[in-house]
């Protein structure tokens, strides 16, 4: 049987590591972002936050912020890629729209967002 990829998650650790290898990163000072382009005619996305974030409800409250951003977001991107954002700790002190801004703003510098 073929491997069938979830239509909008990363979820194998090839499928990271692939991303971390092959792929551009972007940065700054809440999130690292590596793209990569896949192909599938879906966007998808990978999140990790390590330990060094803070504790799990610190860690869970910026996965959803991570998941939001890339919600309100998606329709503005280009289909064909594999986004992998990586929290850094500064990421806990942030709000929605902010999280939305930082990561709007990785996409733009990976020019992967529609004309």
């Amino acid at each position: 049987m073929p491997y069938k990829p979830h239509p909008e998650k990363l979820k194998k650790r090839w499928e990271f590591q692939r991303g971390y290898k092959k792929g551009r990163k972007y940065w700054n000072r809440y999130f690292v972002v590596y793209v990569y382009r896949n192909m599938f005619d879906c966007i998808r996305l990978g999140v990790t936050v390590s330990k060094k974030t803070g504790k799990s409800v610190k860690r869970s409250r910026v996965k959803r912020l991570i998941r939001e951003s890339f919600r309100l977001c998606k329709p503005k991107i280009r289909l064909g890629y594999d986004i992998i954002v990586i929290s850094r700790p500064p990421a806990t002190r942030l709000k929605c729209q902010q999280a939305q801004a930082a990561f709007l703003q990785l996409l733009r510098k990976a020019k992967i967002l529609k004309a």
